[in-house]
């Protein structure tokens, strides 16, 4: 089955047959069961994201932006190693105390409850989901709201280049723009010092512990992993709510068991890439040292192995931890601030009556290798 048909199926054909494959187009060993996924994203024998591959037939100017563009994504926190990776993480952490939080929840509220009232199913998401879930990622940043927009589109379109086995060209130069415009915002808010982020990156900054693309990824992989992972894992809890009135009792009585299961069902960044520090023996393969390997968390989260059935919405599981915001020092230091998020969203929801006799909701997707994310939630029979 070629992987650019139907990434999910592909991951899952891989998770059955090959649990430990070799993909000689990408050069990249793929790891697909939740056992090996969730041993390995904590293994010292595994080092971050380092791209040595790039697609063939490209014109010098168009490999010189995929380098830029893949040395880019390589700066985010979440691909860095110590020490960096234990400096960045210490310079954001301040970004998510508990009155982060709070002005998390509050901004939603104010939000989706303003928003809510009247919308028709076919724009529920669109009109006051999603613009709720911007509106906290604004209060998080400490950013204008009116910034946002612009913030949420450079991110977009970094973060359409997608990962390194569908590459297209004309999508990197679009990118490249994008990274341009939004390195010269971050340099004027650091440069200003405004904004919860800005202030928190601008001393490592002016000391030289980092530069200003490290700032701009650091913005770019906060803006597309606060927004995209929350919006998409509620588009998923709208369509269980909308499903029937168990999964309204399921969330009334324990919502956050409710988000995790979401949570697991989005998973809307599918892949951690990692490099291999030694060679490694698995399922009877050795992967070698300075080999690329990519920690498939989309398929993890769907092993039956570990979650029975693993494409229902069941709150109820016996515990074991979704790994969709990774695990270990690369998890996700934003994770709390999304299932706060997602949780002041559904509250308001179902508060308002909102959701109160619509037909059922699913999530339109947009798919590619390494992402799935949900564009709206529109009426089934639409």
């Amino acid at each position: 089955m070629p992987w650019s048909s139907d990434p999910l199926a592909w991951f899952d054909e891989l998770r059955e047959n090959r649990p430990a494959g070799w993909d000689a187009r990408t050069r990249s060993w793929y790891v697909t069961r939740y056992e090996d996924v969730s041993g390995l994203l904590v293994d010292a024998r595994l080092g971050a994201r380092r791209v040595e591959y790039c697609p063939p037939g490209l014109t010098e100017r168009q490999r010189d932006t995929y380098w830029l563009l893949m040395g880019f994504v390589d700066r985010w926190p979440v691909f860095s190693d110590p020490p960096r990776h234990t400096a960045l993480r210490q310079l954001l952490r301040r970004l998510f105390a508990p009155e982060a939080t709070r002005r998390v929840t509050d901004a939603v509220a104010a939000t989706v409850g303003a928003r809510c009232r009247g919308v028709p199913p076919d724009r529920l998401f669109t009109e006051a989901v999603r613009p709720g879930l911007a509106q906290a990622l604004a209060a998080l940043l400490d950013e204008e709201p009116e910034d946002l927009p612009q913030l949420t589109e450079w991110s977009s379109k970094i973060l359409a280049v997608g990962s390194i086995e569908s590459y297209r060209p004309e999508i990197g130069e679009a990118a490249r723009q994008a990274l341009e415009e939004f390195s010269r915002f971050v340099e004027d808010r650091c440069d200003a010092g405004k904004g919860h982020l800005a202030r928190a990156l601008r001393p490592a900054l002016q000391a030289g512990e980092i530069d200003l693309l490290d700032a701009t990824a650091t913005y770019a992989q906060l803006v597309t992993g606060a927004l995209e992972p929350s919006a998409s894992a509620t588009a998923v809890l709208l369509r269980e709510l909308t499903s029937g009135p168990l999964a309204r009792k399921e969330f009334t009585a324990d919502p956050g068991a409710a988000i995790t299961e979401a949570l697991r069902l989005a998973t809307p960044f599918h892949l951690a890439p990692r490099r291999a520090l030694t060679d490694i023996p698995l399922h009877g393969e050795v992967v070698e040292e300075g080999s690329r390997v990519v920690l498939v968390l989309a398929a993890a989260n769907r092993d039956p192995r570990s979650f029975p059935d693993p494409l229902s919405f069941r709150p109820g599981r016996p515990a074991r931890p979704h790994l969709a915001f990774g695990r270990g020092r690369h998890a996700c230091l934003g994770a709390g601030a999304t299932r706060h998020a997602m949780a002041a969203v559904v509250v308001q929801l179902l508060e308002a009556g909102a959701l109160d006799g619509l037909p059922p909701l699913r999530p339109v997707w947009e798919t590619d290798f390494g992402a799935r994310f949900a564009r709206d939630v529109r009426p089934a029979s639409a």
